[in-house]
């Protein structure tokens, strides 16, 4: 299937004195009437010309609407936006997914669906037939697809006389179907992807609920956490492993000097908040400095190596009787600072884990689902915070 949407733009429309227009306040008369937009809006929907194209489409409605699959037809169409005809009536302001069922020119390859996000901008009723004629704004595209999709909108409107025909023929006369309504025909393919459209949008969890599923596996984190610094803030116990850097000395002997824990929530309401991120900042120290000398120019490497680990260190040149540098020493603290991040995700309903320097100097970064945040995970993750464990707990990361 392929993906399009396209820019927004002004709507025109030539309707008749006494014509009402429902959900949009404006005057007109028998000349062209212009709805309320943005100037700029203006100037940009004047690039896309207006085809009598007619296309069947469907347009698949946000599952929280409660409106089935409408299935109807284009009565033009543009790069900017299209109008279709219904018995709905109120759609101004609605977001929609419109499927497009683009005709096939004879001896080409089978058509292609095309589905773009669209915004029913305006309405009038049709005294002459059932319903309602509404006009449809599509979103933005990049300007490159956008001209291509306008080729192609002009392509059909010049080889395709047929559809042309069906727009202008004359009330009462009968249509001739423009698409074959058998399996594997463009009309069966447009329900399909209504229907599979439909489905994903009803498979969608409520928003509120997913926020509030990862704020409350945040709030778990952060209470778990706080209580696990709290004792190497006040006794400062031993380390007990090692970090190491390549061509270094150990960095060993190390005890516990800092342990902070944090969070920030939203304001969802005046008594309500939602966790958005956890922070654990930790520092380890041995109290001792750390030294080695590398020769010119293999110090260079050295050098680099602790720049990319974010190890603070200082560095003296050797030189010889000429004055010229042919040795280097670096002196770094044996000391580490980590960090942990706990990051909400609210679009995806995740959690993002990033975490520098934990067990081991480096950064590693992991999505998780906040039903994996149990007090029985997060004390797998402790174990990798103090050394016990050399990876993050295989809980915290099941059905992610």
């Amino acid at each position: 299937m392929e993906e399009i949407a396209w820019r927004a733009g002004i709507v025109f429309y030539r309707l008749p004195d006494s014509l009402p227009v429902r959900g949009i306040k404006c005057a007109f008369s028998r000349q062209d009437v212009l709805m309320s937009e943005p100037k700029r809006d203006v100037e940009h929907r004047r690039k896309f010309k207006r085809h009598p194209v007619r296309w069947k489409a469907a347009m698949v409605f946000d599952s929280a609407d409660g409106k089935p699959v409408l299935h109807t037809h284009t009565l033009d169409l543009s790069a900017g936006g299209t109008a279709i005809q219904c018995d709905y009536a109120d759609l101004v302001g609605t977001s929609v997914t419109l499927l497009l069922a683009r005709p096939a020119n004879p001896g080409a390859e089978a058509p292609k669906l095309l589905k773009m996000p669209a915004r029913v901008v305006s309405s009038a009723h049709l005294p002459a037939e059932s319903g309602f004629r509404y006009g449809l704004r599509f979103v933005p595209l990049e300007d490159e697809d956008l001209g291509a999709f306008a080729k192609l909108i002009a392509a059909a409107a010049t080889t395709a006389p047929a559809t042309a025909t069906v727009a202008t023929a004359a009330p009462g006369a009968e249509e001739t179907p423009l698409f074959d309504a058998a399996p594997g025909g463009l009309l069966a393919q447009l329900r399909q992807a209504a229907a599979a459209k439909l489905a994903e949008e009803r498979q969608k969890p409520d928003a509120e609920e997913q926020n509030a599923r990862v704020g409350a596996a945040l709030e778990r984190a952060y209470r778990h956490l706080k209580n696990f610094a709290q004792p190497f803030v006040a006794e400062k116990p031993p380390y007990g492993k090692e970090y190491s850097i390549v061509g270094m000395p150990k960095f060993d002997g190390m005890k516990w000097e800092q342990c902070d824990v944090d969070f920030h929530a939203l304001e969802v309401s005046a008594s309500r908040k939602l966790f958005d991120k956890v922070t654990m900042n930790y520092r380890l120290s041995a109290g001792k400095e750390l030294r080695v000398t590398r020769e010119i120019p293999s110090d260079a490497k050295l050098k680099q190596l602790l720049e990319d680990t974010g190890v603070a260190f200082t560095n003296l040149g050797e030189r010889n009787e000429r004055g010229t540098v042919v040795k280097t020493t670096f002196v770094v603290p044996c000391e580490v600072k980590a960090n942990l991040q706990l990051l909400a995700n609210f679009d995806s309903g995740r959690l993002l884990l990033k975490m520098r320097n934990v067990e081991h100097f480096g950064t590693v970064e992991h999505v998780l689902a906040p039903e994996s945040v149990t007090d029985e995970s997060l004390a797998e993750l402790t174990r990798l915070i103090l050394g016990e464990s050399r990876r993050i707990g295989p809980l915290l990361l099941k059905d992610a």
